[in-house]
């Protein structure tokens, strides 16, 4: 076995050792995974989860939905504001408040909405 291992920029580093960037890197890390923590965790409050399915987001619902650009105007106007959203999960109906809020990831909801495919 050798005493040396690949470090993280390729380069060969004793086994153990650690560098200035590779702490920065790790701490990068830490602060960016912390914030999507958070953010899901505020999605989970309000009650949204994996696999539901958003029938209503504030004003937009099956029948004016055209793309998510409508969902994402609302979230850009409801910063800090309570919106009413409806799901459905597991073939029931649920009514949700979510409230969008700035945090360190992209976006304001700290998830990740994709249209539905029929």
């Amino acid at each position: 076995m050798s005493d040396t291992e690949d470090g993280p920029s390729g380069g060969s580093l004793k086994a153990g050792a650690v560098t200035v960037s590779d702490v920065q890197e790790l701490m990068r890390r830490k602060e960016e995974i912390e914030a999507q923590i958070q953010a899901n965790y505020d999605v989970l409050e309000s009650g949204l989860l994996v696999d539901d399915e958003i029938v209503e987001f504030g004003s937009v619902n099956a029948q004016n939905f055209h793309s998510l650009q409508n969902i994402s105007t609302v979230v850009q106007h409801s910063e800090g504001k309570s919106l009413n959203v409806m799901v459905i999960r597991r073939g029931e109906k649920h009514q949700l408040r979510l409230v969008p809020t700035r945090w360190a990831g992209k976006g304001l909801l700290g998830c990740n909405i994709i249209p539905l495919q029929r």
